[in-house]
């Protein structure tokens, strides 16, 4: 079996033939149901590769377990489809359930960003320090994914299969759309900017309570409450490009954008600067101790790393 025609079939691309001549190929022998296996832990592991800076360090938390133990059932399938296939494909259909409802977790660690496509055909880009988890197929009546952290989501129109990214306070339910959701799970803040079509923001523990938005629109969380918003710039949604963009942030704002970015903490000493506006666009690449010292041209301060450097000081 072309490996082409595998990789569409997980990533829910392949034609109906194309699905077919795949569970044709799997019941004629054991060992194609072990390249299966195989070629899919190579699609999963070619997720991260796409990753235009250090792909290296990202990491899919994979359970190998129980993978492992469903690839044994899919075999002892496989082994009875050879003598009899029509019952076979029955029974792969009902395991192939069990693999639907199986989930992967992709994190991307900080400074980094990291881009995939789901199964059904969403293209997601990751934030640093985010994580998303999803399942190996989506079922027959809903597309749910879980969030922590910030990602930009084209999601792949389907009316009949509404589309849900659950977060840790709110759900964002879509059926075909551009948008971008922030919601860390060690900060408090929440937004969601709608590019194109049309979310519903839903409490994740309340559903009664709802909003809606257009495109150009943002809701934000603001002392526990969401308010809807016009979106007044598009360049802070660049970090897809690996850009940090800024237009008039106070210095403090801004010191949490990178505390986010790269997982540090930032103590402002200096209550001088603490509201001085800045603007600016620096890789995220670049890294922390380059971005501050470039701000150090427009305003004068010191900083200083402890000695773990996870908490810089600014005097």
């Amino acid at each position: 079996m072309k490996r082409e025609t595998l990789h569409s079939f997980f990533d829910g691309t392949a034609t109906s033939e194309e699905v077919q001549s795949v569970k044709e190929w799997l019941a004629e022998s054991e060992e194609h149901m072990k390249e299966l296996i195989s070629e899919r832990a190579f699609f999963d592991a070619l997720i991260l590769s796409k990753n235009e800076e250090e792909t290296s360090i990202l990491r899919v938390e994979k359970q190998r377990r129980v993978y492992r133990r469903i690839g044994v059932e899919l075999l002892k399938i496989a082994a009875v489809a050879a003598v009899i296939a029509g019952i076979a494909f029955s029974v792969y259909s009902a395991k192939m359930n069990e693999v639907r409802s199986e989930r992967h977790t992709l994190s991307v660690p900080a400074g980094q960003r990291a881009n995939l496509r789901l199964p059904d055909g969403t293209n997601v880009w990751l934030n640093a320090r985010s994580v998303i988890t999803y399942p190996s197929y989506f079922s027959d009546d809903v597309r749910e994914v879980e969030l922590n952290g910030e990602a930009y989501f084209e999601v792949a129109h389907d009316a009949r299969h509404p589309f849900v990214v659950h977060t840790e306070r709110y759900d964002i339910n879509v059926l075909g759309t551009k948008f971008n959701v922030e919601s860390y799970t060690d900060s408090r803040s929440f937004s969601t900017a709608l590019m194109e079509g049309a979310v519903e923001i839903t409490v994740a523990d309340n559903p009664l309570h709802s909003i809606r938005l257009a495109p150009n629109q943002k809701a934000v969380e603001t002392d526990g409450r969401l308010s809807v918003k016009a979106i007044d710039e598009y360049e802070s949604y660049r970090w897809r490009e690996g850009l940090l963009c800024f237009r008039n942030t106070p210095f403090e704002e801004l010191m949490s954008r990178l505390e986010t970015c790269y997982g540090i903490t930032v103590r402002i000493e200096n209550d001088r600067i603490r509201r001085k506006v800045f603007s600016g666009k620096f890789r995220i690449s670049d890294g922390m101790e380059n971005i501050l010292r470039l701000l150090q041209q427009e305003e004068r301060y010191v900083f200083e790393c402890d000695e773990s450097e996870s908490v810089i000081y600014i005097r």
